[in-house]
């Protein structure tokens, strides 16, 4: 998907519906009314490309805050043996 936005007043939705669509394969369409950018159209592919990125970069912030967290966590001295910390999850997982 490119950067560049097509720009069609909103009375081409209804007389011009397939040319509108066609555009959308190429770039997003902003729809005006009374000359103001008010809606934007894309094509369905397009639309679900953007929606996986979105997925994609909210899984790596989530990741990278918890390599943050565990960052913090070492430098603090917030750790201890792995041996230990299996001992308390088995114990939690008995009780």
């Amino acid at each position: 998907m490119s950067l560049r936005i097509s720009i069609r007043p909103s009375k081409d939705l209804r007389t011009n519906y397939g040319q509108i669509s066609a555009l959308t394969r190429q770039n997003p369409v902003a729809i005006t009314v009374n000359g103001r950018e008010d809606t934007v159209l894309m094509s369905h592919e397009d639309y679900l490309a953007q929606q996986a990125a979105i997925e994609e970069m909210k899984e790596r912030l989530e990741l990278y805050a918890h390599l943050a967290q565990s960052e913090d966590d070492v430098r603090l001295g917030r750790v201890k043996p792995i041996d230990a910390a299996f001992d308390d999850i088995v114990k939690t997982i008995s009780e």
